[in-house]
């Protein structure tokens, strides 16, 4: 159960960032709040959960947008399993663990995109280092603490405590 309501917020975090947050756009760049919500899910419950929740979100957003169907599940589903591994090792505060592993994520997700597209398309340029990757980075980083807060408030989606 869990592993659906974890899937169904990540899920309504693209929806949100696809629709509406568009509007808070800095120079035409929007975060990345599903990448959020997947860091925090993969950390509080650990690889599986946040390789199938990365999965599933990269579904929705594969669904969502023009890229290549399988594209963003294939990196979500890297990036649920990578954060997955800080399971039990890092323990969360309240401001500075979630933007550096935030961070992280996305710099993976930007490379592994950029390795991605140059190995299937060599027409296109990839613009990793460009200002627009700068910012969407900066972007998500800056509000991580904040939709860490938001769903720490979200009981189901942390482990029980073992007794």
């Amino acid at each position: 159960m869990r592993l659906i309501v974890s899937a169904a917020i990540a899920a309504a975090f693209v929806l949100l960032q696809t629709t509406l947050l568009h509007r808070f756009a800095f120079q035409g760049v929007i975060p990345d709040l599903s990448l959020i919500a997947i860091v925090f899910i993969a950390n509080k419950n650990g690889t599986i959960s946040g390789q199938s929740v990365g999965f599933a979100t990269g579904m929705v957003e594969d669904f969502l947008s023009f890229a290549p169907l399988g594209f963003h599940a294939l990196m979500k589903t890297l990036i649920g399993f990578l954060a997955g591994m800080s399971f039990g090792v890092v323990i969360m505060d309240s401001f500075f663990i979630p933007m550096l592993m935030v961070g992280a994520a996305a710099i993976t997700k930007n490379i592994f995109s950029a390795f991605l597209i140059a190995l299937t398309d060599n027409s296109v340029s990839t613009g990793f280092f460009s200002i627009t990757t700068l910012i969407e980075i900066s972007y998500t980083v800056i509000l991580s603490p904040f939709v860490f807060a938001l769903l720490g408030l979200f009981k189901i989606l942390l482990p029980k405590a073992r007794g």
